[in-house]
C-alpha cells in the first residue's frame, strides 16, 4: 500500500474519532467529481462547522512534496472557476475551504522534523498580535517552519482571491489539531487531540461584516 494513502487512512480513523466525517478519493465510499479528474486527497464534513472541506495529503516527511502541497491553489482556482464539481454519492456538494495536511498535522504541524515551538503571545511584537491569538484568530502555539508554510501559501492566494467575486469563493489553510491551543505545549510530549481548521474565509468581522478573515476553529 503506498505511504501517502496510509497516510489518508491514518487521518481519516482521526477525523472519525472526533464525529468528522472523511471521504477518500479512491475505494469504497469514495468521493466523486465531474468535469475533471484532478482532485484533492480527502473531503471531510464538520457537522459542527456544516461545511466540506477538501484536503491534500502528503506523509510529512519530505520538504519537496510538502511544496507540491500548493497544487490546492489550482484546486481552489478549478473549483472557483467550475472547471470541477464534487460529488458525495449523487449529492453534488458545497466546499467551503481547501487545505493541506500531512500525519504530523495530528500533533500540530506540517514538517514531521519542525520542532521549533514558538509562543504566539510571548512571542507578539504588537497588543494587535495578542489579540489576534485572544480571540482565536491564530492558534496559541505554532511550530516555526508550519506556521511559514501557511503563510506562504496565503501570500501566494492573495493574489488569485482578490481579483474575484468574493462571495463565492471558497478559504484556503491548513488542517492541524488543538493541542497548538493549549496554555502551554511539551514539544517532547506530544498526544493526540481534536482536530483543528486554520483557515482564511470570507467571514463575519467584530464589526459584524464579511470580509477575508483567519481563524483557527475545531472541526
Amino acid at each position: 500500500m503506498r505511504k501517502e494513502h496510509n497516510v489518508c487512512l491514518t487521518l481519516k480513523k482521526w477525523f472519525e474519532k472526533f464525529g468528522v466525517k472523511c471521504w477518500l478519493n479512491e475505494g469504497k465510499n469514495k468521493f466523486t467529481t465531474k468535469l475533471s479528474q484532478k482532485k484533492p486527497d480527502l473531503i471531510i464534513y464538520s457537522i459542527q462547522l456544516n461545511q466540506y472541506i477538501a484536503i491534500e495529503v502528503k506523509p510529512g516527511d519530505n520538504k519537496t512534496e510538502i511544496a507540491n502541497g500548493f497544487k490546492i491553489l489550482d484546486y481552489w482556482k478549478d473549483y472557483v472557476d467550475e472547471k470541477i464539481k464534487y460529488f458525495i454519492g449523487k449529492n453534488q456538494i458545497k466546499i467551503s475551504s481547501f487545505c493541506f495536511a500531512t500525519i504530523g498535522c495530528m500533533n500540530g504541524k506540517i514538517y514531521l522534523d519542525d520542532n521549533i515551538l514558538k509562543d504566539s503571545i510571548a512571542n507578539a511584537k504588537t497588543e494587535w498580535q495578542k489579540c489576534q491569538v485572544k480571540h482565536r484568530l491564530e492558534p496559541r502555539f505554532e511550530y516555526a517552519e508550519s506556521k511559514k508554510y501557511l503563510r506562504n501559501v496565503w501570500g501566494a492566494w492573495r493574489t488569485r482571491a482578490y481579483n474575484r467575486k468574493k462571495e463565492y469563493q471558497p478559504g484556503i489553510g491548513v488542517i492541524l489539531a488543538d493541542i497548538l491551543n493549549n496554555p502551554s505545549v511539551d514539544a517532547e510530549n506530544l498526544y493526540i487531540t481534536h482536530p483543528l481548521l486554520f483557515d482564511m474565509q470570507w467571514r463575519l468581522s467584530f464589526r459584524n461584516k464579511k470580509q477575508w478573515r483567519q481563524n483557527n476553529i475545531l472541526l
